[in-house]
């Protein structure tokens, strides 16, 4: 069983000015930063001490917008690293390698003198300590652009036999980045700071908490989600992996499938995820060694919300409606929701207040946190 929290929209939050999906997202001080993706060049920013408050717009990106492209703030700065996106019209789609970064004092853009050492579409970043920023994840470069270059040459019926031949792999065929890779804003450098202990991730949540940071759940190939979350502790030898922890399963859903694209970060004292999609079905099916395991399976988006406390996960509660690929900002006041999607792709604009009151309330609720906690 779990409880479905009373979260409405909040009024004092306005809708993006536009659609927001694959997008990115920063924050600097109070101020909130968002754009790209579905914005295309569009960028803004929200005041969030200003009344009323509004999403103001800023100068534009100066280059081929992306999807799915990561992103962090460092010594008060935003750095965007890839994404995916088509250099004209009759382009195909392809990763970009390149790095830009965004000045807030001066509202201005600027390309760095680097490129990007793998592929980073879907990739999560975090910095560390004002200057580091690593970055866990990320399609494989070739093998992504490669595949659209030949795809969209095809006709209708060999385009259908194309796709089956590249998703019918297993997930190691897919060579996604296994690498952390650090960023030095001060330097410009790139160093490997190795592989990481379990298959690499992409389109995951990841919060930096006490000094530990947190991979929640994610991609492993196309159309199959993982239903872990991968944990390391930062030390001056690098990253040292714990344990895996896992995301319990929701009522009448066995096994967890784990999602893509949802909402993390603090909500009160707590870790959360909430929202995201997957196929339903996907798991099982690759269990059994089909590995095509989502053809056929209706994309769902997640209304679940996962709260992280005493070393488990733990289903608390559900979102108003089921959500996902938008951006998530701590705020004040609690969580903050941004953008996004709804089931099958409908835009949401709107933005989601989940209020700190509200895990206040959940955090002295000893028989609610009990629920759904042993399957993990």
């Amino acid at each position: 069983m779990t409880c479905d929290l009373n979260i409405e929209n909040e009024t004092a939050w306005p809708a993006f000015p536009v659609t927001l999906r694959e997008a990115v997202g920063a924050q600097v001080g109070g101020v909130l930063y968002a754009g790209l993706g579905t914005a295309a060049h569009a960028w803004y920013a929200l005041d969030t001490q200003g009344e009323p408050k509004s999403w103001r717009r800023l100068a534009d990106f100066p280059a081929d917008a992306p999807s799915g492209a990561a992103s962090a703030v460092a010594n008060g700065k935003i750095y965007v690293f890839g994404g995916a996106g088509r250099a004209n019209p009759s382009s195909s789609l392809e990763q970009f390698d390149v790095v830009h970064c965004y000045d807030p004092l001066s509202d201005s853009w600027a390309k760095l003198p680097t490129r990007l050492p793998v592929g980073m579409l879907g990739a999560s970043a975090i910095c560390v300590d004002g200057v580091r920023i690593l970055v866990f994840g990320g399609y494989n470069k070739p093998q992504f652009d490669c595949f659209f270059a030949k795809y969209d040459s095809l006709g209708a019926l060999q385009q259908k036999r194309a796709l089956r031949e590249f998703m019918d792999r297993p997930v190691l065929d897919y060579e996604w980045n296994i690498n952390v890779w650090q960023f030095d804003v001060t330097n410009i450098e790139w160093r490997n700071l190795g592989g990481v202990p379990h298959l690499p991730n992409c389109g995951s949540g990841v919060i930096l908490h006490q000094g530990q940071i947190y991979l929640l759940s994610g991609e492993i190939k196309p159309g199959l989600r993982s239903r872990s979350v991968k944990r390391a502790s930062i030390s001056d030898r690098g990253l040292k992996w714990c344990d895996e922890k896992n995301l319990p399963s929701p009522d009448g859903v066995v096994p967890q499938e784990g999602v893509a694209g949802g909402f993390a970060g603090r909500w009160g004292e707590y870790l959360v995820l909430a929202g995201g999609t997957n196929f339903p079905g996907a798991r099982r099916r690759y269990d059994a060694m089909e590995y095509y395991a989502h053809q056929g399976l209706s994309k769902t988006w997640r209304d679940e919300l996962y709260v992280f406390r005493d070393d488990v996960w733990m289903m608390v509660g559900r979102l108003p409606a089921a959500r996902a690929h938008g951006l998530s900002f701590q705020v004040a006041q609690g969580l903050l929701l941004v953008g996004g999607d709804t089931q099958d792709g409908i835009p949401c604009m709107e933005s989601m207040l989940l209020p700190h009151n509200s895990a206040t309330v959940l955090s002295h609720d000893s028989a609610l946190f009990r629920r759904n906690s042993s399957v993990n």
